[in-house]
């Protein structure tokens, strides 16, 4: 058994391991690469890895497939070859999993690895607004998605219950004793570059926004949906601005998308004259609920279009839930990613065939709320990404999955936390917390096992033995974990 996880996509080891240094060169630009090596082999092994001549190798090889990375081992000595920062990342963690102590020395299988990820949208989502995290988690956070390759740590921000971001054109949105510095934030951001993930923030719009109201409900709104007003929606862009600005490095930005209670705006004379002086006939649509709902759908899908053209703007690519409906798909821009979740707002085939990009987030088996529910480490391991099930009582998926035919469309999937029930549930929300973050690490493995691989070839019987081993490292890196970061 040669204990990896995720599975590489070609392997050619032996059970002849070869003894070496404890030591590394690196190319330039995996120095961070190569720096990951070193924390992650004290942390797990308890072994001192030295920049020095006579170990491991890092260099840049143009051949090497995007995040992938070339591991050779022989007698003679160790190489890893990468064309990217990712690549020398995930090909670092490769060889911390492989190790084994040896007096001085480690020792490593003799062989060949060559490999990359089959899916480019490998992600971790933490709800931080609806229940308070500790700093330093954030940083365990990354660290357990680098430990598995996972590529991306998704950040939902903000809530009904606190906006946990800073902002410097509307400090009062700040929820007080529940939101985080900019240099904390800034912090964050060069440990996530230094470990190769990289972070999408979200701030989730026009829905679960009751948060807006207390420092700025008469801009904002005061409902728990954003208004559309002029000056509402000049202080979205705002933010969104500024978002996009403290997240320099991030390719993705999310705006959120989801269950907002759109009716509302039909009952708000600063939305509906907002509508007006956009050139809609907004009285041809206040005839019934089905008109007016029509009128709603309209103004959501204006609402994501205007938010994804002010990201996109700043460079960046916009992410949002799936919540839009089909009649208006001709609004939504294709360059943005939709998270698929629920097959209630819009079934994945009709998002396929609108032609977006998707990410498959299936409520069943994907998401976590913690105490429950949540699906087994199994049940996820026998999942893949193109199966959603549901949970929606109205989803026609509820009882019978929905499995759609392998496409490139598909991007990958996410594993989500979510903090419904903690306060509910638990004496304390540390308490409640805590559990959370060991149920997420309970079962990023076998989600990594499919983000991974869209064709994995191991079942589960031979997937746990491995399971066993790699969590057991992962216990020793997570328990010498410093103090402070």
């Amino acid at each position: 058994m040669i204990p990896l996880i995720p599975t590489p996509r070609k392997m050619s080891m032996s059970q002849t391991r070869a003894a070496f240094l404890p030591a590394y060169e690196a190319d330039p630009i995996f120095l961070n690469a190569a720096q990951t090596l070193v924390d992650f082999a004290h942390r797990t092994h308890g072994v001192s890895v030295l920049p020095q001549k006579g170990g491991i190798v890092f260099s840049y090889d143009s051949s090497v497939p995007e995040e992938g990375y070339v591991l050779t081992v022989s007698e003679s000595g160790v190489t890893l070859k990468a064309s990217d920062v990712f690549g020398a990342h995930n090909g670092a963690v490769t060889l911390v999993q492989l190790m084994e102590p040896a007096g001085k020395k480690i020792t490593l299988p003799i062989g060949t690895i060559e490999d990359a990820p089959q899916c480019t949208w490998r992600t971790v989502m933490v709800d931080l607004a609806r229940n308070w995290h500790e700093f330093r988690m954030l940083y365990e956070y990354v660290d357990l998605c680098r430990f598995y390759k996972i590529r991306y740590f998704h950040l939902h921000f903000t809530d009904d219950q606190s906006y946990t971001l800073p902002s410097r054109a509307f400090p009062k949105l700040s929820t007080e004793g529940r939101s985080y510095t900019e240099e904390q934030l800034k912090s964050l951001i060069a440990y996530a570059n230094l470990r190769g993930v990289e972070l999408i923030p979200e701030i989730d719009t026009p829905g679960h926004a009751v948060s807006f109201a207390e420092g700025y409900g008469e801009r904002f709104g005061k409902d728990g949906v954003i208004c559309l007003s002029d000056e509402s929606m000049e202080g979205i862009a705002t933010l969104f601005r500024e978002l996009c600005e403290l997240f320099a490095d991030s390719t993705y930005i999310h705006m959120g998308g989801d269950e907002a209670t759109l009716t509302k705006w039909c009952e708000c004379e600063k939305c509906i004259d907002a509508f007006r002086r956009r050139g809609v006939d907004v009285d041809r649509y206040m005839v019934n609920d089905e008109t007016k709902r029509e009128l709603a759908e309209l103004m959501y899908a204006t609402f994501i279009k205007d938010v994804c053209d002010v990201i996109s703007e700043c460079g960046k690519t916009p992410v949002i839930w799936e919540g839009f409906c089909k009649k208006m798909n001709h609004m939504i821009p294709r360059d943005a990613v939709v998270v698929s979740w629920e097959n209630y707002y819009q079934l994945t085939p009709d998002l396929l065939e609108g032609g977006f990009r998707l990410v498959n987030a299936a409520w069943n088996p994907t998401y976590i709320v913690t105490p429950e529910p949540c699906w087994s480490p199994e049940e996820i391991f026998n999942w893949n990404i193109y199966t959603w099930g549901a949970v929606h009582p109205q989803s026609p998926y509820l009882k019978t999955p929905l499995v759609i035919p392998p496409t490139q469309q598909v991007e990958g999937g996410q594993l989500l936390a979510w903090g419904d029930r903690i306060a509910s549930m638990f004496e304390t929300v540390e308490e409640g917390v805590l559990l959370e973050q060991k149920l997420v690490e309970e079962r990023t493995p076998s989600f990594s096992e499919n983000v991974w691989n869209r064709d994995k070839q191991t079942d589960w019987n031979e997937f746990k033995e491995r399971l066993d081993y790699v969590t057991g490292l992962y216990q020793n890196f997570r328990k010498s974990a410093p103090t402070t970061y």
